[in-house]
């Protein structure tokens, strides 16, 4: 990895400035490198340490009773300490901070989500048992057709009215039919009311079959003959067949799981077909995040296991399942904890679910889980879909090889609708909501059972997709008219990941996820990665454009230009209309007069070069002489020499209509990668003056 050199950046409302600064003399030497446990601790006491001195100014309780999540130093060796708020020991929902250090020891950055001003009694009323009551009796359906035992734990959450003590009960009804869910109902622990809820069964919407003939891992009994079973020993991967069939206690249920057994190491039944692109994608999925980011299997470390043990060893195993539903035609493929299930399809609007981007998101899910957490319902679940999205994709992509295709950017293409060239479940260059202003619920929402989609986690993740989209591919917003220069997928897909697994939290929104993965970029990359990061997400409607220019507006100062000469004015409160606001530049007026001002810029090479400004004209030279006042608009390398300079304005450019402006734009592509002097320059001869005003300069 090379070094990059430090790199500050400060956003505000309308620019984004990037700067290089020289190392400080004397700094620390590095003091994270591999992680040991010793670097783990120090990374700890320095963050604490860190978020106190924040909190002698911010009321978010006492920062020595926050839970400590997790602590890790990660391939570019920054370290990264996660931490819940809680307040007298009861935990905070949402409320996380994630401090970030660099090699050195150096604050980078924090991600915070601490709530301030937490408001509540933290003795509850009710026991946990009479909040799962309570939870059973706002589940529509009935109580009688869960599958598993209600769990209850207890948190401060801060709804639109105000802070409740409240159970978290998590619900689940995994039996394969059209009501599969996993409620989570937020109970309050005062008066037993519910104050939110939303459905946590991650979902896609919806030979092998997809991959062909294809290589998978298998193990056997060791006897002769030998009977094999579908299940990865070394990724700790299983796949199993849920057989279609219901039960006696659950009339609906989604099947009884078998393993998936053979006397010969070739599958190629019809029933097992289904299980080969599950057990295949399974092991796609692990090896793409092994080889491309250094994590092994969901959790980090081979896991999250459960109950279900290899038939031949006592290895917990992440489990596959196919063939889920009672019907046969369970349109859907979800993740719930440890397993993803995968129905067959209706063979009319869905085939068989698990084709390799499909398997990718799924398992995704479970990364997602076990780094940031966002939780499935409004924005961070949109979030939390998109991102699953993203690395489906990838995972495809990678297993796949070659660039990418127009399939790379569709998911579900083989599933959806079979038999039909080009449909896919979702597109990441079209999505169906494909801006922030197009966003479903953008007031407030409250999901209840089997509705809204938890406001909308599907339809809006559209709006992060194409973020992707354009930052690894580039291209034209539909909407916004906005144009990014993409940087590739081999780049795009670390910054996604260390934004996912650094830099984000449970509750994480579109803002929040611009700000991770600017950071993220910023942190493995440098400024050309950046910009592109944060045009892509101007062009989707979430943050202002990168203004490559400081203060183009012209507004309240003249600062960071630099003007010289007699032909050169400012002002910031001028009686003469300008393009907006009240400041420009004006050269020129006097006779005899020359003057210029300038800005020095890098252009990162993903940047457009487009330059644009508006300008005015006004002369006492009558329209018919010939030109003899000029005003040119040049670049020239730091140290003022000309570098090029185009056709200058002069006298008789003059507005017909006094005080229209009229935008000029410049082609600076040649420009990219240099840093260079953006000028503007006059020169008045001796008879009637002439007057080039100047505003709302921009280059991006």
């Amino acid at each position: 990895m090379k070094k990059l050199p430090r790199v500050l950046i400060v956003f505000t409302a309308a620019l984004l400035i990037l700067a290089i600064l020289p190392e400080k003399a004397g700094a620390q030497k590095n003091i994270f490198n591999r992680g040991t446990p010793g670097e783990l601790e120090k990374a700890k006491q320095l963050s604490l340490d860190i978020l106190r001195d924040q909190a002698a100014n911010r009321a978010v309780g006492n920062i020595n009773d926050f839970q400590i999540m997790l602590v890790e130093v990660d391939d570019v060796r920054m370290a990264h300490t996660r931490v819940r708020q809680t307040v007298n020991g009861v935990p905070v929902w949402e409320g996380e901070a994630i401090v970030h250090l660099k090699e050195n020891g150096e604050l980078f950055t924090i991600t915070d989500d601490l709530k301030e001003n937490v408001a509540v009694n933290t003795q509850a009323n009710l026991t946990p048992g009479d909040a799962i009551v309570a939870a059973e009796g706002y589940y529509a359906p009935g109580a009688q057709f869960l599958t598993e035992k209600p769990e209850a734990d207890i948190w401060i959450y801060r709804a639109e009215d105000r802070d409740h003590l409240a159970y978290r009960v998590r619900l689940e009804r995994l039996d394969g039919s059209e009501y599969t869910s996993a409620p989570v109902m937020f109970i309050d622990a005062h008066t037993g009311e519910k104050i939110f809820e939303y459905d946590n069964l991650q979902t896609g919407t919806g030979s092998s079959l997809y991959s062909g003939i294809v290589l998978i891992q298998t193990s056997s009994d060791g006897f002769t003959p030998p009977t094999f079973y579908m299940e990865d020993t070394v990724r700790r991967m299983g796949t199993f067949n849920m057989n279609s069939t219901g039960n006696d206690d659950f009339p609906w249920g989604g099947g009884t799981q078998s393993r998936f057994t053979y006397p010969s190491d070739i599958w190629n039944t019809t029933s097992q077909q289904a299980g080969v692109d599950a057990h295949y994608g399974a092991a796609k999925t692990f090896d793409y995040y092994r080889e491309v980011f250094g994590r092994n299997g969901l959790n980090g470390n081979f896991g999250p296991g459960s109950a279900t043990a290899a038939a031949n060893s006592s290895v917990s195993l992440v489990v596959s399942r196919v063939h889920y539903g009672s019907s046969g035609a369970f349109n859907n493929a979800f993740w719930s904890g440890n397993q993803v299930s995968y129905g067959d399809g209706d063979g009319r609007r869905y085939g068989p679910f698990p084709s390799v981007d499909i398997c990718g998101h799924e398992l995704t899910h479970g990364v997602i889980q076990y780094t940031a957490g966002l939780n499935y319902s409004k924005e961070s679940g949109a979030l939390n879909e998109s991102w699953a999205d993203v690395f489906g994709a990838m995972v495809e992509l990678y297993t796949r090889g070659g660039p990418p295709t127009l399939e790379t950017w569709q998911i579900g293409e083989q599933v959806k609708s079979p038999g039909f060239a080009g449909d896919a479940m979702r597109y990441f260059y079209r999505p169906s909501i494909d801006h922030y202003s197009q966003r479903l619920y953008q007031g407030s929402c409250s999901p209840t059972y089997n509705t809204n989609d938890n406001c909308g986690v599907h339809s809006n993740s559209g709006i992060a997709n194409y973020a992707y989209y354009l930052v690894a591919a580039g291209g034209t917003h539909t909407r916004s008219g906005i144009t990014v220069v993409g940087i590739g997928v081999q780049k795009a897909q670390r910054i996604w990941y260390k934004a996912l697994t650094s830099f984000m939290n449970s509750g994480t929104n579109f803002a929040g996820a611009r700000t991770a993965t600017l950071n993220a970029a910023a942190a493995i990359y440098g400024p050309d990665e950046v910009y592109t990061i944060a045009k892509s997400w101007c062009a989707v409607g979430v943050g202002d454009c990168p203004d490559l220019l400081v203060n183009g507006s012209l507004e309240g100062t003249i600062v960071p230009w630099i003007g010289s000469g007699p032909g050169f004015f400012y002002t910031s409160r001028g009686n003469n209309p300008s393009r907006g606001g009240t400041g420009y530049v004006y050269l020129g007026v006097n006779d005899r007069a020359a003057g210029q001002v300038y800005q020095t810029v890098s252009i990162p090479t993903t940047a457009l070069g487009r330059l644009t400004f508006s300008l005015n004209v006004t002369s006492s030279e009558r329209s018919f002489d010939d030109a003899r006042d000029h005003m040119w608009f040049e670049v020239r390398d730091t140290s003022g020499h000309a570098l090029t300079h185009y056709l200058p304005y002069t006298n008789r450019d003059n507005m017909i209509v006094p005080w229209i402006y009229q935008q000029r734009i410049f082609n600076l592509s040649y420009f990219r990668g240099k840093t260079v002097r953006i000028q503007f320059r006059v020169s008045n001869n001796n008879t009637s003056p002439t007057v080039f005003r100047i505003d709302n300069v921009s280059l991006q």
